[in-house]
């Protein structure tokens, strides 16, 4: 099972009209056994899962799709960082640069923050990943590409015992996209960035094209999923300016193309 506990990608909302859908910003979850589990991304959804159940696990892996603020706000109010008995292994992207080894010092450190990384009481460990890199955890297989995003991102893909899991968010469609239908292929979710309607990507409303900012639309989601044969679009990376209303219309919308489309909510578990 993989449990979707942030969707809302920039920034989190809350409100009345965002009820239905949620306003957390992007976490996966997946536990692989009593003492193990797998988190993708470490948006505010991450605080969404009650802390005495995050608790009882010993290992932690924590892979993430880029350092982008809204993949890792959640990190200084997750309490497995405090605990002593906690191994919690970082897994980033290979860039051939320092950052990922000191990301957490820097976030953890005024003034961005009043604990310091010294305080953290995890065993923490770093790894590096390199796009098409597989991990096995158990019964969860784990494998990756690049995507195509602003500093890069990864496309991460989970198989599981009887299916399998594309997780693309942050990404825009572009010259991979040939790559992405192929990595997709047969999935039977692919868990799709559908941060703009088409005519706002465009600029239609405010003026301002949003190609080169990494994020996509339903229209291309559709498309993929159609390409790559998954038995289930989920939409996903929700614009902090749509409410619940404007969620439902762009599900209405992408299911007159790909019948199976699915709108994400936190905390939706796929299986």
């Amino acid at each position: 099972m993989l449990t979707l506990l942030g969707c809302r990608g920039t920034t989190p909302v809350s409100g009345e009209k965002y009820i239905k859908y949620g306003g957390n910003t992007p976490s996966v979850f997946v536990p692989l056994n009593e003492q193990e589990c797998l988190i993708i991304d470490c948006g505010t959804g991450i605080n969404k899962i009650n802390f005495s159940d995050f608790l009882t696990y010993k290992k932690y892996h924590i892979f993430f799709t880029h350092l982008h603020w809204d993949h890792i706000i959640g990190l200084p109010t997750f309490k497995v960082l405090y605990n002593s008995e906690a191994e919690i292994n970082i897994y980033v992207q290979d860039k051939s640069l320092d950052y990922p080894f000191l990301f957490i010092k820097h976030l953890f450190n005024p003034p961005y923050f009043p604990v310091s990384h010294n305080m953290l009481k995890a065993d923490i460990r770093y790894n590096l990943v390199k796009p098409g890199g597989t991990y096995n955890f158990g019964r969860v297989k784990l494998t990756s590409m690049e995507g195509f995003h602003p500093n890069k991102s990864l496309v991460y893909k989970l198989f599981f015992d009887n299916f399998e899991v594309v997780f693309a968010t942050d990404y825009e469609h572009s010259r991979v996209d040939s790559e992405l239908i192929a990595f997709s292929k047969n999935a039977k979710y692919l868990i799709f960035d559908t941060t703009y309607l088409p005519e706002d990507f465009e600029g239609k409303h405010d003026g301002i094209s949003k190609k080169g900012w990494g994020h996509s639309t339903y229209v291309h989601g559709v498309d993929f999923a159609v390409r790559a044969d998954v038995k289930y679009l989920v939409l996903y990376h929700h614009n902090p300016e749509y409410d619940d209303d404007a969620l439902d219309d762009m599900l209405s919308q992408s299911k007159k193309i790909f019948s199976r489309t699915i709108c994400s909510h936190d905390g939706m578990n796929l299986e």
